[in-house]
């Protein structure tokens, strides 16, 4: 097992203006076989010029890996803009503690993130695959697909701690979401395929929906009139109320389920 400890300086954060840093060059698939030397060498881009990583954090390396899986990257400090964590990443392990920038675990294939704090908006944007786990809340666009593009989050799963922002799982089509706390308006808004539980309460969950399942086990405190009610059904022994929508996208094409405790 290897662990690379990755620790932002405390000047790169101080004063009033913080400039961003975006680290989608430090994952473990990326710095699998790379000494101390060669890690502190890799580019990372702050704000609008490119630096050597060593300038910014300071670096350790404990321990060898045999394989990527057996890579883990630690990085500590103040995250609070530290951008695209674990952005692309297939494989290994990376734990992030603190609060973290806007689109930690995007892309991601494989591997697992762990988020020690909170995240911003469009955490796991377009995932296919791995495990995002945000220990405290997420911002808006969880999972969700970036502007342009037609389809969020296709596999992999996602478990958040407290609540989401708007916008859950937008254009979502595969994988799980597990939000343990509240969602913001319009959880699974166009949602393709894939599964979220929301274990807290929701705001018009489901609008647009074409495919997959939403279930909601505290409140829709206000529901969409386009979904039809089918039937009162157990799920993991408890009661729940069945619905088919998005009835607004046509019969033909209301596939989408959602289940109301």
């Amino acid at each position: 097992m290897q662990t690379i400890r990755l620790k932002l300086k405390e000047e790169i954060t101080s004063g009033d203006a913080k400039i961003p840093i975006e680290v989608d060059s430090l994952t473990p698939d990326k710095l699998f076989g790379k000494n101390e030397a060669e890690i502190k060498a890799v580019k990372v881009w702050w704000g609008n010029r490119e630096e050597n990583t060593g300038d910014l954090f300071d670096v350790s390396v404990e321990g060898e890996a045999g394989t990527v899986e057996e890579v883990k990257i630690v990085m500590e400090g103040n995250l609070s803009r530290v951008k695209h964590i674990g952005d692309g990443m297939k494989a290994g392990e990376i734990e992030a503690i603190g609060d973290v920038d806007m689109h930690c675990g995007a892309m991601m294939g494989g591997g697992r993130v762990t988020v020690k704090g909170n995240a911003d908006c469009w955490a796991g944007r377009e995932m296919h695959g791995g495990e995002l786990v945000i220990e405290g809340d997420a911002g808006d666009n969880l999972c969700a697909m970036y502007r342009g593009e037609m389809t969020g989050m296709s596999g992999g799963k996602v478990t958040v701690g407290g609540d989401a922002g708007e916008c859950v799982g937008q254009y979502m089509a595969g994988g799980e979401i597990l939000i343990k706390g509240n969602t913001n308006i319009l959880t699974g808004l166009n949602m393709k395929g894939g599964k979220i539980t929301i274990e807290g309460d929701a705001i018009m969950p489901g609008a647009d929906m074409t495919g997959g399942e939403i279930t909601v086990k505290g409140k829709v405190l206000d529901m969409m009139p386009s979904f039809k009610f089918v039937e009162t059904t157990t799920v993991e022994g408890e009661e729940y109320k069945k619905y088919l929508g998005d009835l607004a996208m046509t019969e033909k094409k209301a596939k989408g389920v959602l289940y109301v405790r």
